[in-house]
């Protein structure tokens, strides 16, 4: 299970063989580590150096994320062992493979933006806007399909302009599902100062431990990415598999929150230029999210959660590095 630890004033302690949630000092929770698989830090707290050592023997997991949506810390369980791994990893970027990866992470990306807006125009009925957005992203899958396979450095400016004009198209048919009060126009990364890519910036650092933790068990080095540039402390390979989740994961799950109303202008402040989330609806972000993550959904004929699927990808990039098994890329039909 992942456990989410909110708001002010808590500490995760140890007690014999358990791990035990305080409040001010009075305790309100305890669980066993071999029920954990991640624990989600929100707001401030602290935790004792016995709880650290008893979660890390346990291999969970143990992420921060601040109210940005960033990724404050992590506590990784231990890692893959198999050096080979990284040094065909490292290897491949310098020649075909990781162009041929780049190319399918976007390959994915493309088909979840196109069935995503498919679905809402599903919802609608009759020929609307959405269906000639998605037309539009057809044609962007054709062009990224005739870049020839080359090392990533030689073609990232090719994909990288066919990704964004997917994106721009993407983002201009999500907006028209909007309601005018979110004050969303484009897609914005940090600093945000909309509601919704508020939202999209903390729900995406969620998924983003998601598929670290993924990347890290399957023994490759998420700073070092395909599609992604090498940047100091930055996770390259991690956004690298996120464009295969994003539009499934958290996109399609934040549409549904607005939808049903679930979220609205009350649950924000302004400040200083800055779109602050309120503590419950961080709660309720954290929530969608982890439980998108925990639902079955059927691909290439097989039943699994969406977080199994994420290890199952990083797998598929370990069998395609080491023994050359074509990369199937995950993708849901509308």
């Amino acid at each position: 299970m992942r456990l989410i630890i909110d708001g002010f004033n808590k500490t995760i302690n140890k007690r014999d063989n358990q791990i035990v949630i305080k409040e001010d000092g009075q305790e309100i929770d305890y669980f066993l580590p071999k029920d954990l698989k991640q624990i989600v830090i929100l707001g401030k707290g602290a935790i004792t150096f016995d709880a650290i050592a008893l979660l890390a023997e346990a291999n969970v997991d143990l992420i921060a994320v601040n109210w940005r949506g960033e990724i404050k810390y992590r506590l990784a369980s231990k890692e893959h062992n198999n050096v080979q791994i990284r040094k065909q990893q490292y290897q491949s970027l310098n020649d075909s493979r990781s162009g041929y990866l780049a190319k399918k992470f976007i390959e994915s990306k493309i088909k979840n933006q196109k069935s995503l807006l498919g679905a809402l125009s599903r919802n609608r009925g009759g020929v609307n806007f959405l269906d000639f957005q998605k037309n539009k992203l057809d044609n962007l899958s054709k062009a990224l399909a005739e870049i020839k396979n080359r090392p990533s450095d030689k073609i990232r400016s090719e994909i990288f302009g066919i990704e964004g004009m997917a994106s721009q198209v993407y983002w201009q048919g999500i907006r028209y599902v909007i309601a005018d009060d979110f004050n969303f126009t484009h897609r914005s990364g940090k600093g945000a100062q909309d509601l919704f890519n508020s939202m999209l910036n903390y729900s995406y650092a969620i998924l983003a431990s998601e598929v670290l933790k993924s990347l890290h068990m399957s023994g490759l080095d998420p700073y070092a990415g395909f599609l992604h540039a090498d940047l100091y402390g930055r996770t390259s390979l991690v956004f690298d598999v996120m464009e295969e989740f994003r539009q499934q994961v958290v996109d399609r799950s934040l549409l549904r929150l607005l939808n049903l109303g679930q979220v609205d202008k009350d649950d924000f402040d302004v400040k200083d230029g800055f779109v602050y989330i309120g503590e419950e609806c961080r709660k309720l972000l954290v929530k969608t999210v982890l439980d998108k993550l925990n639902g079955n959904v059927t691909f290439d004929g097989i039943q699994k959660t969406y977080s199994d699927f994420i290890e199952v990808e990083s797998k598929n990039i370990v069998n395609f590095l080491m023994y050359q098994t074509p990369y199937k890329t995950f993708y849901i039909r509308w």
